[in-house]
């Protein structure tokens, strides 16, 4: 069997029916050239819906913490999450495969109410069995959106990711992820169906359901594409690839063809919400290719992500609010953002929190001294006066007062990043089927 690619599809890609219908059509045109296997998120806003119901209806008291009656937040819920997952099926499963996928939500519904109900001795346990259920709904109708295009889709019968019992963050166990992926997923590519995988939930060692924390189904999927042996993961969301910047704070904002991994994750752990900052790691220890590119327009060239280092300079800059100056012990050290220095006073760190005065703006890629003198330029030129400015284990960095941070932020964008279409490969478009 050829490698199988791995595609994911965030919450906005699977936000209502016709978004199903897009994804769906994606997978089935891939699917053509050889096997898929798709990971899904939930649709937009079920996971915060779920989150709240699990907070409201925990412990044994009849009524939630806003006040009502715990059997009137379930029904509400239950009827909200019944109806737009009902109507988004309606919208994009063919009306042969219909009755099936309502069915099978059906089910899925019904035993959310039924682990609402139950007593559970672990709230943190309790809370992510009713995470999940949101990537399942999505899953099924994802299916049978996908058979519509005359390709057979079928949900994995288990949950392929293997982790430790860590609720709410729990860390993939690679040995036996790929072994349950061999019993889940790989038959189905075998058979020539596509496999559709809810993303964001995995396994613990005694089967109790864990979920690997918000973004986490970009983590899955590629976690998945190394236990498949995927030579290439999709990361399919409502952006075109990864930007030079936030656009809502520089709105010219430009794509980037290529990051190294390291980069990347980088860029990720600094904010970037494209993605989640664990997804790169199974890639790189597989040497999977990561492309992520948009749902919506995928004639886009998107960002392949691998582990060719570009060259020297700036590739993006990151902008973190909200820091205060401090020194602390070294001992005290491993939960600072960034440590600057050492001097009589102990270590010199930025700190979240605090007075919250500082703010900075990292540049992410392989600054050179040149790239610091330039910033410094920038910034006198922008009327910034820097109270740090040097390179870290973040990256080149520059602190300013919080005051100024938009300003330090767009003077060093326009100074150090340089137009992005000057390097990278651009990736091939994605297939459609018409």
């Amino acid at each position: 069997m050829k490698r199988p690619l791995v595609i994911k599809f965030g919450g906005t890609s699977v936000g209502k029916g016709a978004a199903f219908l897009r994804a769906a059509r994606i997978a089935a045109g891939t699917a053509e050239n050889g096997p898929v296997a798709v990971v899904v998120s939930a649709m937009s806003g079920t996971t915060d819906a779920l989150l709240g119901l699990a907070k409201s209806t925990a412990g044994s008291t009849p009524r939630t913490s806003t006040g009502g009656s715990r059997e009137g937040s379930l029904a509400e819920i239950y009827r909200a999450l019944t109806d737009r997952h009902l109507r988004a099926a309606r919208e994009a499963v063919p009306g042969e495969a219909l009755p099936e996928v309502e069915e099978r939500l059906r089910g899925i519904l019904d035993r959310l109410a039924e682990v609402v109900d139950a007593p559970a001795s672990n709230f943190k346990a309790r809370k992510d069995a009713v995470a999940s259920f949101g990537e399942r709904l999505s899953a099924e109708i994802l299916a049978g959106a996908v058979s519509g295009f005359g390709v057979r889709a079928v949900v994995a019968p288990g949950d392929p990711i293997a982790t430790d019992g860590n609720f709410g963050e729990a860390e993939i166990h690679a040995g036996e992820t790929r072994r349950r992926a061999g019993r889940y997923v790989r038959p189905l590519l075998e058979a020539g169906s596509v496999a559709v995988v809810p993303g964001y939930v995995g396994r613990g060692p005694d089967e109790a359901v864990t979920t690997l924390g918000r973004g986490g189904s970009d983590l899955s999927a590629t976690v998945l594409g190394r236990a498949l042996g995927s030579e290439e993961v999709w990361i399919l969301s409502d952006v075109d690839g990864v930007l030079d910047a936030d656009p809502a704070l520089i709105p010219d904002a430009r794509l980037i063809p290529h990051l190294s991994y390291r980069e990347a994750a980088q860029f990720a752990a600094l904010g970037a919400e494209v993605l989640h900052p664990m997804t790169t790691a199974p890639a790189a220890a597989a040497g999977i290719e990561v492309r992520v590119r948009s749902t919506f327009n995928p004639g886009s060239p998107g960002t392949r992500i691998s582990d060719r280092e570009g060259g020297p300079g700036v590739r993006s800059v990151a902008l973190r609010r909200g820091l205060s100056l401090a020194h602390v012990a070294p001992e005290a050290a491993e939960n600072v953002f960034c440590v600057l220095g050492a001097d009589a006073g102990g270590l010199k760190v930025l700190a979240e929190g605090g007075s919250g005065d500082v703010a900075a703006v990292v540049c992410v890629g392989t600054p050179t001294d040149g790239d610091l003198l330039g910033g410094l330029r920038c910034l006198h030129e922008g009327g910034v006066r820097p109270i740090w400015a040097g390179n870290t284990s973040t990256g080149l960095l520059f602190a300013v007062p919080e005051g100024s941070a938009e300003v330090a932020l767009r003077a060093l964008h326009a100074g150090l990043v340089p137009p992005a279409s000057r390097s990278g490969t651009v990736p091939e478009p994605m297939e459609e089927v018409a």
